[in-house]
């Protein structure tokens, strides 16, 4: 046997392995985009909506694909089975939950129906199936079925503000944005649209930044509590995968842990992290 056949892994391991590489790029992209968002910079939001979504999205079907092969003689889902889920991170999660169930992966549980991190899933869920078209959509009458995606975030910001912020914290950085409103607000004036894209006066316009900056390293913390659980149970069966995959042709799954060792942390490190990897 040559050595080129030695080295050779299935084009089932390849092309995992190259869904994989995708997802983890995605994400690196799409959380850092997130974390370094801050208004009136919208450019950065956007790009953080369209990565994180579509990375939620690849990770999911890597879950179903990789079980539904453990489950078939390692034979993968048919094109049509997975284009059945769509760009519905709702039902994907829930499919992920009862993998994650069978496989005793127990971090992996439904998002409570009063969490933000729910409100979050939702919110990346309706832009990769809706709202990421509001611009354009909207230039000829505002949708009815789905919000403006920068208007639904900065809610969730503010949900994060209003919850996750200690008092003392919150008062101190509102203090000082009103000290510099007031130092400015003699020689200077707000021309800026605000995340619901109204006209922003001069007290927003100093406030919002300042609420924004302290919001989004808790935001971080409630992706993560979403994320970690699916690449657990993405490194679990990958795990499972590649060893127990017939060795006729070599693995027929990669080891998918390996793709997303920069995602991990504590919710201190988490805060603190601005970039990954």
């Amino acid at each position: 046997m040559s050595v080129n056949n030695l080295m050779a892994f299935s084009p089932t391991f390849v092309l995992l392995q190259q869904e994989a590489y995708l997802a983890s790029e995605l994400l690196s992209v799409g959380l850092t985009a997130l974390r370094n968002t801050q208004f009136p910079d919208k450019a950065s939001f956007y790009s953080g909506f369209f990565n994180t979504s579509i990375a939620f999205e690849r990770v999911m079907k890597l879950i179903v694909t990789v079980d539904h092969m453990l489950e078939n003689s390692f034979n993968a889902p048919t094109v049509r089975e997975l284009k059945s889920y769509g760009h519905d991170l709702e039902s994907l999660l829930s499919s992920c939950v009862t993998i994650g169930q069978k496989h005793q992966v127990e971090s992996l549980e439904s998002l409570p129906s009063d969490s933000i991190e729910l409100e979050i899933l939702l919110f990346l869920s309706e832009f990769a199936k809706k709202s990421r078209y509001y611009n354009l959509d909207a230039l000829s009458s505002a949708p009815s079925s789905y919000q403006e995606p920068l208007d639904r975030w900065g809610n969730i910001l503010e949900h994060v503000f209003n919850v996750d912020i200690q008092q003392a914290k919150k008062q101190k950085r509102m203090a000082q944005a009103a000290d510099m409103h007031n130092m400015l607000s003699g020689s200077v004036q707000a021309i800026q649209h605000g995340m619901d894209g109204a006209l922003l006066d001069l007290d927003d316009a100093f406030n919002l930044p300042a609420k924004h900056d302290l919001a989004v390293p808790y935001v971080m913390v409630r992706v993560f509590n979403i994320l970690s659980p699916l690449l657990e149970l993405v490194g679990e069966l990958g795990q499972k995968g590649f060893y127990d995959s017939p060795r006729e042709i070599g693995p027929q799954c990669p080891v998918l842990s390996e793709f997303f060792v920069y995602f991990r942390g504590t919710s201190a490190q988490i805060r603190r992290k601005k970039r990954w990897p």
